[in-house]
Order: structure tokens, then C-alpha cells, then sequence
């Protein structure tokens, strides 16, 4: 059997990782910065970050940086709500970029699908990723299975924090602070006021919420209410939109005769977001008397007696 001869060639170190480029050896280096809150004290980690990767990549005549991708005030949760990540994968898909660094893989994503995903993409085009704090370099064969478990425990993390915060609203709950969005007509007060609530009426507002219930309570149709709403936006120079559905939720809350119904939804999963309506699932707290009314308890009954009935329910659509 005839030899073969075989001949051995080293491939040097920053040749590794190389995707096909101009002639010149710069490597293109693009940094990804996430702080998930806009405190203070995170908006100055944030710029540190920043700081810290452009003095990096300046110093190392080597290295161009493309840019510093940045996503304030964003959860690492959904790779879809940071745009700023969405941008630096397209442009290593257009092959703008040659290299990722980030701080960390919690910075990187607090998903463990999401990570695995976009890691393996990046490898993919040869774009290799660098986690600083925890030293992984995603072209070693034996980052993925480190990365995984990394990238689970700040799912983890993640998860974790999701709940104690839901305790925490069950918590002001059960003692009759409603931990929610402060709904049209009111506005959140700097103090509580007398009535020792946080929400105030903000007349305008309210102006528009008494005109629905008094012709609601006087058996006017959606169209008629509708109709008058839209009238009274373009007469006062304002811009609310009013359709059907909002005028019937709003015609069914509890928060204009002063009460608030707590979990009216809930999160199914923390990662996706998705949310049903709270039939039972999750605690439910009825807080009465917990701000100022902008309608009569008596009024508000007697719609909700016409909406029971179907009287109104001609426009509607629910």
C-alpha cells in the first residue's frame, strides 16, 4: 500500500475564529450592554459598560469597534422587546460584525432557549461570542454545556425575582393598596389625599366617564355614546380614540363608583408574557371604598342592570 504523506499545518490563534474579510486583519468587534431597569444606579452601570468596551477595543490596535449595542431599561427575558440586541444579530448576519463581547451570559439573556439559540446562530456564521465574567469563549467545544447551565440559573434567577414580586403585590393587596395601572380619569396624586388614596380625578377625564354612564343610565345605545364622546374630543381639541370595546370595559369597571377588583388577568408564563383571565387561578381581592368615585354607586348599578340585560348590547362587540 502506497504511503500517503500528510502534512501538519498550525493554525495560529487569531486565525481561528477568522470569517472571510477584506485584506485587512481588523477584527470588527461589536460589545452588547443590557441593564434591565432605568435607576440611576443602573443607567451609571450601564455607561460604565459602555465606557469600559470602547477603552478596550481602542487600545488594541487590532480591534475596530463596530459599535456599542445597548438596550436600557429592557428584560433579558424576551429577545424580542430589546431591539438593540435585534440590531447587532442583523448586522452580524449582514457580516458587519466578526466578533461579540458581553460582561456576562445574564447580560447576554435571561433565556435559556433564547441564548442557546442566538449562540448557536452566531457560530453558525463563525462569529464567536465572549462572556467576560465567566470566561467562555463560544467557539471552545465545551462552552455550550457550561453555557447552558449558566444561562439556566439566570433563567432562574429571573424566574425567581418574578415571584417574589408577585408576592409582593398580593401582599399590598390583601391590605387594600391595589397594585395597578392608575385607570383613565384618575391621575397618580404626589400624596395620598384625604380620601387616602393615591389617585386624584383629573376633571377632563372625568368629565368623559360621567357622560357614558349618564347615557348609559338613561338606555342610550353604544352608537349614541359613541357618537357623543368622539363630539366632545373635537370640540375640546383632543385626541382620545373611542371604539366599542373600550367604552363597554370601561362601562363595566368597578374603579368609577371607587372600588377596584384586583388580578383581573394573570401571567401564564413569565417568559412568554402570555396572559388569561383570572377565573380562579390566582388570589382575588375586592377593595371597596379605595378612591374617590367619579359616578354614583346607584348609577353604576343601574348600568351594569342594562348590560346584564342586553339593552346596550346592540353596538357591542365582546
Amino acid at each position: 500500500m502506497a504511503k500517503t504523506n500528510i502534512k501538519i499545518i498550525e493554525v495560529a490563534p487569531h486565525q481561528k475564529h477568522s470569517r472571510q474579510r477584506k485584506a485587512s486583519a481588523v477584527v470588527r468587534v461589536a460589545a452588547y450592554c443590557r441593564v434591565s431597569t432605568l435607576s440611576e444606579e443602573q443607567e451609571l452601570s450601564y455607561e460604565t459598560q459602555c465606557a469600559y468596551y470602547r477603552n478596550l477595543v481602542a487600545s488594541d490596535p487590532a480591534l475596530e469597534l463596530v459599535g456599542v449595542y445597548g438596550d436600557r431599561g429592557c428584560s433579558g427575558v424576551m429577545m424580542k422587546s430589546r431591539p438593540q440586541f435585534l440590531r447587532m444579530m442583523q448586522d452580524c448576519k449582514d457580516g458587519k460584525i466578526d466578533y461579540v463581547m458581553v460582561k456576562s451570559v445574564s447580560r447576554f439573556a435571561r433565556n435559556l432557549a433564547d441564548c442557546l439559540e442566538c449562540v448557536r446562530a452566531l457560530k453558525g456564521m463563525g462569529i464567536p461570542v465572549l462572556f467576560e465574567r465567566e470566561g467562555i469563549d463560544t467557539m471552545d467545544d465545551r462552552a455550550e454545556m457550561i453555557l447552558s447551565m449558566l444561562a439556566a440559573i439566570a433563567q432562574e434567577e429571573s424566574n425567581s425575582l418574578s415571584m417574589n414580586i408577585k408576592w409582593a403585590f398580593e401582599k399590598r393587596q390583601e391590605s387594600g393598596i391595589a397594585a395597578r395601572r392608575v385607570p383613565y380619569g384618575y391621575r397618580k396624586a404626589a400624596v395620598s389625599d384625604t380620601h387616602g388614596s393615591e389617585w386624584v380625578i383629573h376633571p377632563p377625564e372625568a368629565k368623559r366617564v360621567h357622560l357614558m354612564f349618564t347615557m348609559a343610565g338613561k338606555g342610550c345605545r353604544y352608537k349614541e355614546i359613541l357618537a357623543a364622546l368622539r363630539d366632545l374630543e373635537t370640540k375640546e381639541n383632543q385626541a382620545t380614540r373611542w371604539y366599542h370595546d373600550k367604552l363597554y370595559r370601561m362601562l363595566r369597571s368597578e374603579v368609577y363608583k371607587g372600588d377596584v377588583l384586583t388580578t383581573k388577568q394573570y401571567v401564564v408564563d413569565y417568559l412568554s408574557k402570555k396572559q388569561r383571565r383570572n377565573e380562579g387561578q390566582r388570589p382575588q381581592f375586592y377593595i371597596e371604598d379605595h378612591h374617590p368615585p367619579i359616578v354614583e354607586a346607584s348609577l353604576f348599578d343601574h348600568v351594569q342592570t342594562l348590560l346584564d340585560s342586553g339593552a346596550l348590547r346592540h353596538y357591542a362587540k365582546h
